[in-house]
């Protein structure tokens, strides 16, 4: 797959600038995931045409930091590149595989002058970074992050969060990860399933849309009754209805 952009490197360093690279050298930047949202883009991604997922991925590059020993670290569109990853795995009408997947990047900085501590220092403060993982825990050391796209973690919480947006039980903002703040308060409040309190599975192992659709819809509007409640009101995006207004 080729975009017809200079392939990133470690010498990359005009920001702003877009480049080409191959997804599995993408560093993630987050632990998690919520695998129904990437689901659902692989099912639209797999039967675009070759011409087609390229003109799709021409609109969404992905932005880079560029740190140490050529870690390219995505700092956003963590589902769409997972998304590409998991397109690429199997079959798909674009042809593509795991060795040739490749997204448009735009290198934002290149900070592999700094040393380790300085440059997730920076990255912490410019809110590139979420040290928490797919159940909610941390923070984590950095060293701790995932290495590869393909090892970022289901959190079936930040997949609900997906839903409600969809659902339009909140609106989309540009507020830094605004999603994972609704993960954990629909974490707080909800168990997507019994059979978690039956010790038969764990949370992380919960995809909404492989549930019955009844029982997913009624995940659903009980997570935007949540959404809409008075106590979201201070999260990004919240569409609820103000008494008196």
């Amino acid at each position: 797959m080729d975009f017809d952009y200079e392939e990133c490197s470690g010498k990359s360093h005009r920001s702003g600038a877009l480049y080409q690279i191959k997804v599995s050298e993408l560093h993630p930047t987050q632990c998690a995931v919520g695998l129904d949202e990437v689901y659902a883009r692989v099912e639209s991604m797999r039967r675009k045409s070759r011409d087609d997922l390229t003109a799709y991925l021409l609109t969404r590059p992905v932005p880079v930091v560029i740190g140490r020993d050529n870690k390219f670290c995505l700092t956003d569109h963590h589902h769409l590149a997972r998304a590409v990853w998991e397109t690429a795995k199997g079959k798909n009408d674009a042809g593509i595989t795991t060795d040739n997947a490749r997204v448009v990047v735009e290198v934002l900085y290149n900070w592999s002058v700094l040393k380790e501590y300085n440059f997730w220092k920076s990255m912490h403060d410019a809110a590139w970074v979420y040290l928490f993982d797919h159940t909610g825990g941390g923070p984590l050391q950095p060293a701790q992050l995932p290495t590869h796209i393909k090892d970022l973690a289901n959190d079936p919480y930040r997949g609900l969060a997906w839903y409600v947006r969809s659902h339009f039980g909140y609106s989309k903002r540009p507020t830094d990860f605004a999603e994972f703040r609704w993960a954990q308060y629909f974490r707080m409040r909800m168990i997507l399933d019994n059979d978690i309190l039956r010790n038969e599975t764990r949370s992380t192992d919960v995809l909404l849309s492989r549930m019955k659709e009844e029982d997913r819809n009624r995940i659903v509007e009980q997570a935007i009754a949540f959404a809409r409640s008075p106590e979201a009101a201070g999260l990004p995006g919240y569409s609820g209805f103000v008494s008196g207004a």
